[in-house]
Parts: structure tokens; sequence; C-alpha cells
């Protein structure tokens, strides 16, 4: 068996998402064929790491109300192969380990450094410790990651999300 069990060749499609459709991403439509083989009643975002075009990719199978599933090709995919919208890609894949999160080291070490931050940390979520390490790791310089480190330890001491803190601090202003 294949390191990456599943594979495809699909179109890089744009998607919009929301009511209004305003948010659109670049992604990959799953082939009707995986609806069967692959574990969704259990895990309805099955969370899958390969490769898109040989760079690699970690993310989720994310599930569209008429029925059909999409990954979100990243802007790595365009940066590394120079593929956009209309060009097609070979998919290869396999399941991954559903409570799987990326830590940036910045936030690992100041969960770390207090037993009681770290406790709470712990008793988070996959998803919400993804959404705390996705608000860290997206910071494109050193200053906002410590911005971003210092939000997500405040929200984690709350117990809130970094939005519910922005907005509890803007309603104290």
């Amino acid at each position: 068996m294949s390191y990456f069990p599943h594979d495809f060749e699909g179109e890089i499609s744009l998607h919009g998402v929301g009511k209004s459709r305003v948010i659109t991403y670049k992604v990959l439509f799953m082939p009707s064929r995986f609806e069967h083989e692959l574990p969704f009643e259990e895990f309805p975002r099955l969370r899958v790491e390969g490769e898109i075009a040989d760079v690699p990719v970690r993310g989720a199978w994310m599930p569209v109300g008429d029925g059909r599933r999409y990954f979100i090709v990243s802007p790595a995919i365009k940066r590394h192969t120079g593929l956009g919208v209309g060009d097609i890609v070979e998919m290869r894949f396999r399941i991954d380990d559903q409570d799987h999160v990326d830590v940036p080291a910045a936030l690992m070490d100041a969960v770390s450094a207090d037993k009681v931050l770290q406790a709470q940390w712990n008793a988070l979520t996959a998803g919400k410790q993804r959404m705390f390490a996705f608000h860290v790791a997206s910071a494109k310089t050193a200053p906002t990651e410590a911005k971003r480190v210092g939000e997500a330890l405040a929200a984690i001491a709350q117990g809130c999300t970094i939005r519910d803190l922005k907005r509890r601090r803007k309603s104290a202003d």
C-alpha cells in the first residue's frame, strides 16, 4: 500500500463560502467515489495529509450543502507551482490523525511556561487548539506573532475565542 492510498486528478476551482458567497477559496472538489470509501459519517470534516502537485498539504475535506466536499488549495501551491484556477492537478492523500494540531513554537513555549494555562490548553478541543495555532502561525512578522501569542493566551485564560476577547475589550472602551 502506498503512503498516500487515495489519489485523483481534479481542476482547481474558485468556491464561494458563506451566505453571500463573498469569501472565495481556491479548492479541489472530491470525486464522488471517495464518499463511500472514507469515514465521513464519523468525521464530517475529515482531516487528511497529502500532496497537491507534489507540494505537502494538511487540512480537511469540507462539506458543501449540495453534497460535495472540497479541500482548500493553499497559496503555497500557487507559489511553488504557478498553478491556479482552471488548472488540473493531482492530489494524493491519506487520513490524518483527527486530533493533530500543528502548534507554533512561540505559542507552545508560552503555554508550557504556565501550568494553569497548560491545563486550560489541554482541556480545549483539537479544533479550538487549531484556531489559536492558526491565529499565531498566520502572523507575517515577529512583532505580530508576539502580539497574537498574547491575544491567544488571554483568550485561553478567559475561556473565550480571540474574537470574543476583542469584542469584550472594545465594549469596555
